[in-house]
Order: structure tokens, then sequence, then C-alpha cells
């Protein structure tokens, strides 16, 4: 328990040591590595500045867990990510994307802290946007779903990070209208495979390989997409995500997964008023939905597994709070291969709630989920997650 509480106190001393905020992209809890995923960043400058810019993102994650059918498990896993964009021109930008994390899997039903801990590359992908039109290459993440980008709080491997697709090799580009009174609507397509070159390898301990849909070694798969955010119903806030995935071969999986996924998010604004905002005051409260279907899931022939989550955000100042609800119900045939799941209903509530110290990113949260397999293993959770961006590098180019 000591080292537990010096952890903590460890992880916050670090948060509240940095110096300053970041220039963030996008304005959400945490800096989105996912190309294209909030379409405002397309049309995101930070004010004056272009770049190039370093940010630097400190993202301890305290957890402590335990099982109530079972021995209690104790551990505790951090995470350090550090995150570089680069503006060479105002259309041609670079990002790099890495992590010390925990890579392994920890033993179950023991004791144990920053267990197989590595580092590993994340998204690594030049673009260039002329604000209606973007086109990627590189190492990327999938637009697919909005539930992975929005809802996980401090609980980032929960059910909707199954479908939260990284590691992808290949290309992306995106057709969009602008923002011009009716929301930002766009188009995507993006072919890939998952990556098995040296940047899918860890450093400090063993990567093991990639098997399961799309790890066939080409650029087999590919992603379709409909988005459109700023929609203005009552308030510009409401935005929505369609799009269908489908892998190639892979090692191990018997099918090719496909994909289908439909999800809605609409912030209603209770009280943006100049006064209240400048005190901060700023009111709003934000209901989420979304649904996902994979047939062949993970590889397995005939089996099929469907996701559905409901949740509601709410800001009020510097606070923010989300609670979730949330199942995964898998069936068919049973799981082949490390991808698949077994057969089985699983639910998961979760509750988060925060505090903004320095600005929309330098966050505090402290949340509780409660896992319920069928009836027959619950899990809950607490943790506690510090997460304070830092810019340490920035300057105007000389095209300004």
């Amino acid at each position: 328990m000591n080292r537990r509480i010096l952890l903590v106190l460890a992880a916050i001393a670090l948060a509240v040591a940095a110096p300053r905020p970041a220039h963030a992209q996008g304005g959400g809890k945490q800096p989105d590595p996912r190309p294209f995923a909030l379409f405002r960043d397309l049309f995101d400058t930070a004010g004056d500045m272009h770049g190039p810019w370093v940010t630097m993102t400190w993202q301890p994650q305290l957890q402590y867990q335990w099982q109530s059918d079972g021995v209690p498990m104790n551990n505790f896993s951090p995470t350090v990510s550090w995150q570089a964009y680069t503006w060479f021109t105002p259309e041609l930008t670079m990002n790099v994307n890495l992590a010390l994390n925990q890579v392994n899997q920890g033993p179950t039903n023991d004791d144990w802290a920053a267990y197989g801990m590595g580092a590993q590359a994340g998204d690594v992908w030049l673009q260039w946007s002329d604000q209606r039109t973007g086109i990627i290459g590189g190492r990327y993440t999938a637009p697919f779903g909005l539930a992975p980008l929005i809802l996980p709080g401090v609980f980032d491997t929960t059910l909707v990070s199954n479908y939260s697709f990284g590691g992808l090799m290949g290309g992306l580009g995106t057709l969009s209208t602008g923002d011009e009174g009716l929301g930002i609507h766009a188009l995507n397509a993006g072919f890939f495979g998952v990556d098995t070159t040296f940047m899918a390898n860890n450093v400090f301990v063993a990567t093991p390989q990639a098997d399961g849909p799309g790890t066939g070694g080409g650029v087999d798969s590919w992603v379709i997409g409909y988005a459109a955010e700023n929609v203005p119903l009552i308030f510009p806030t409401l935005q929505w995500n369609i799009s269908y995935i489908q892998f190639g071969d892979g090692r191990g999986a018997e099918e090719n997964q496909k994909g289908f996924n439909a999800g809605a998010y609409w912030q209603y604004v209770i009280d943006n008023s100049t006064e209240s905002t400048l005190d901060a005051r700023y009111w709003s409260v934000g209901p989420l939905v979304e649904y996902v279907r994979f047939w062949d899931s993970g590889g397995t022939a005939d089996q099929t597994t469907e996701y559905f989550t409901v949740g509601i955000i709410t800001n009020y100042g510097n606070w923010q709070a989300d609670v979730t609800w949330g199942f995964q119900n898998v069936s068919g045939a049973a799981g082949v291969g490390s991808n698949s799941l077994n057969p089985g209903r699983t639910e998961l509530v979760t509750a988060n709630i925060g505090y903004n110290f320095f600005g929309p990113q330098s966050l505090v949260q402290l949340g509780y989920a409660y896992e319920d397999t069928e009836g027959q293993d619950i899990n809950h959770q607490i943790g506690l997650q510090v997460n304070f961006p830092i810019t340490i590098l920035e300057w105007t180019p000389l095209w300004e």
C-alpha cells in the first residue's frame, strides 16, 4: 500500500511541476493522434502559430483493481506518451506519436507494478491538407467509431477499445465541405495492412508476432466512412460517424473480419454566456450513442460480435464528468487464435470525474468501472489518471 501511495504522489507532483499548458490539437480531453477524427483540426492553426512545435504529454495511469470472485488483484501501470506535430508548410504536416507503456499483460490475481513495460510507435504519418481535401500516408488509426475517441476517460482499455484499430500502414483520404453554416461533412476512404515493419517492434520487451485479421503482410484491408461535425441542431454541436471496415487475410484468421459502425454525439449547452465562460461556469451536457457489429470477428468463421454504448458527458467550468453503459455480445462459433473472443455477453458501467487545472487538456481524473461477464466474472476497478501536455518547442516559420 505504501508503494502505491508514493506512486500516486509522484505522478501528481510531475503534473503540478510542469511549467505551462500546451497548444492542444482539437480541444479534447487529451491530444488525439487519430487523423481526421476531429475535422476542426483541419482548420486549427493554434492562433498565429503554425509550428513546428513539439508537444509532450505526461499520462501516468494509476489503477487499483480487485476481482470479487477470486483473489484480489493489485496492480499499477504507468504511461508516458510523446507526440510531435511539425508544420513544414501551412498544408504539409507530419505527426509522430511514441509511447512508453505496458506492452505485455501482467499476471492475474497477483501484485505487480510496471509489468512488461515497452516503448513503441503510435501514429506516424505525413499529411497534406488544404482544408477541403486531406491525404495522409504512413502508420495511422482507422477513423472507425466515436466512442473510443470521446468516452474512454480513465479506463482506455475497456470494451470500446476493441474497435480502436491502430498500427495500420497505408493511406487515407478525406473530402470535406468545410464549415459554412451547415456543419462539416466529410467522406473518407483508406487502404491499409496491419503494421509488421520495424515500427511494430517494442524496445525493452520482446514483440510477439502479429496475428489475426489484416496481418497477412499486404495492404488488402480498407475502410470507408461518412462523418459530420458542428451540425446546427439547436446548438451547432451534433456530430456523427458512419463507417465500414474490412480486413484482408491474416495469420491465424479463417475469414476476413468485416465491421459496421454508426454513432452520434450531441452537446447541449446550458449556459455559455460570456460572463459565465469567463467565470469558469460554462455548462454543457451531451449524450452519446453508438452501435458496432462485426462479422467473422477476430477472423473466426460465423462468429458475430456486437457492441452498444450509451453515455452522458457533462462539463461545468473546470469540471468534467461522464457516465457510460455498454455491452459486448459474442455469438456463433467459439473463437480461434489470440484475437477472437469466446461467445457470451459482457456488460460494463463506468463513471469518471475530472478537473482541469491549467487548460482543457491539463486534467486529473478519478474513475470507477464495473464489469460483469455472464454473471460469472465480476470486476471492480478504481483509477486515477493525470494528463498534462507541455509545449517544449515552437516558433513561427519563414512563410509567416
